[in-house]
């Protein structure tokens, strides 16, 4: 060991440099406190940041013969951007849902022998009736459009 004093800085920074990345308890709360603030208020304000597209007008998708019982359409709604799906359960039955799965958002496909829609990317199924959820990870039903019969013609409505 050396005689010789410690230079002038150290006593005016007493922190070794193997504590510099200590985090203090209090530092912790502090950033994670800060972060959930953020987050929260990131997730209220979405809606205000990124509204949800709402459709104006009446869309025509298709004509009633064009869809046999069992039968469906894709379209898009309530943008280009959103796939929809139009299916006819019997004759005088129509139902509009959106595509995209509730869970991760991939595409749903119908199956009528058992009257659902079928998500392949990580089994949710969901009722062709009302879009409830049947099983698998979906969190909610799928979105339903109303639907309107106006003569042979089939449009789905804002709500």
């Amino acid at each position: 060991m050396s005689d010789t004093p410690a230079p002038n800085w150290k006593s005016t920074f007493p922190i070794r440099q193997s504590d510099e990345h200590d985090v203090s308890r209090r530092q912790f709360c502090k950033v994670a406190c800060c972060s959930a603030l953020a987050v929260g208020g990131g997730w209220l304000a979405k809606d205000k940041l990124f509204p949800q597209p709402k459709a104006t007008e009446p869309n025509l998708i298709a004509r009633v013969e064009e869809l046999p019982v069992g039968g469906y359409k894709l379209f898009a709604y309530p943008t280009e951007h959103h796939p929809a799906i139009l299916v006819r359960l019997s004759e005088s039955e129509f139902v509009a849902y959106s595509q995209s799965c509730t869970h991760l958002m991939c595409p749903v496909h119908y199956r009528h022998e058992k009257r659902e829609f079928y998500c392949p990317c990580h089994e949710g199924f969901f009722s062709a009736e009302d879009g409830r959820v049947l099983a698998g990870p979906p969190p909610r039903s799928l979105p339903r459009f109303p639907v309107e019969m106006r003569g042979g013609e089939i449009w789905v409505t804002p709500a």
